[in-house]
């Protein structure tokens, strides 16, 4: 199926991506719909020339398949249509973040190390995630999920008290090959929430997956870390490995490469 590359409303890729409650979803851009070449039946039927008949299946097949894994990675809403390529690199390490992010869409495999972005809010941290694990899902058709930390943890207390999954639900980001995990150090670093993170850090570290991590809190003292604290003009001096603890923190560590971002906040600059 060739993609229709004058087609205004997706530009050639067949799929746009839209708000839907929540998260964000993808559905086939109508010049695809129905597919013009099984007309949705999801196989091509040819005759050939010796008379005999062959089934295959629709190149559409794989397209969908796609789009199924965007819809199941909760993307936030706000972020469906962020790119990689749209993200602003006007500093140094701005600039070594894209690179990287890039270098891990044409080549990033399950159980490659993942990334730390470590910075104020505003700076683009979220929106770095939600680029990477839109081509992830959209392009390449891997399995991928986003999550907020705080979310997360809300969201497995009333599955728990609700007696409604939620160790089906702990699975889920416990064992996808791509997980973003938003917000870090944001809960509680003692009780059951820092437990919930410390299983799910460790039996990723455990199974050699792939995460990609975003907090507003620093890392530990030394000339490579200058950030302290993102937040010091609220008075929260702590830093990440304080925040979860030194058995999640060190197993990250190994297992990302940490970016600093000192930028300003671009949502008050507008």
């Amino acid at each position: 199926m060739s993609p229709d590359l004058d087609c205004k409303r997706c530009g050639g890729h067949g799929y746009t991506t839209l708000p839907d409650g929540r998260h964000a979803k993808a559905e086939l851009c109508t010049c695809r719909s129905p597919c013009p070449e099984c007309k949705d039946d999801l196989r091509v039927v040819e005759r050939r020339e010796d008379g005999r008949v062959y089934v295959t299946p629709c190149a559409c097949t794989g397209l969908r398949k796609r789009i199924a894994r965007y819809r199941a990675a909760g993307i936030p809403a706000a972020f469906h249509g962020k790119t990689v390529e749209q993200l602003q690199a006007r500093t140094k390490e701005e600039q070594a973040v894209k690179r990287w992010l890039l270098d891990f869409q044409g080549g990033g495999a399950p159980g490659s190390k993942g990334l730390l972005l470590v910075g104020n809010p505003g700076v683009g941290k979220t929106h770095a995630l939600c680029g990477l694990l839109r081509f992830l899902s959209l392009e390449r058709g891997l399995e991928a999920r986003y999550v907020d930390s705080f979310q997360l943890l809300h969201d497995l207390k009333v599955a728990f008290d609700q007696d409604s999954g939620s160790a089906e639900i702990m699975e889920v980001f416990c064992r996808v090959p791509f997980l973003a995990l938003d917000e870090l150090g944001k809960t509680r670093p003692e009780g059951w929430q820092h437990q919930v993170l410390d299983q799910i850090v460790s039996r990723r570290y455990d199974a050699n997956l792939t995460t990609f991590v975003a907090t507003n809190y620093g890392l530990p003292g030394g000339p490579e870390a200058p950030l302290q604290s993102p937040r010091e003009d609220l008075g929260l001096r702590e830093t990440l490995d304080r925040r979860v603890g030194a058995r999640i923190f060190s197993r990250l560590m190994e297992r990302c490469r940490p970016f600093i971002l000192t930028g300003q906040d671009r949502r008050l600059a507008g």
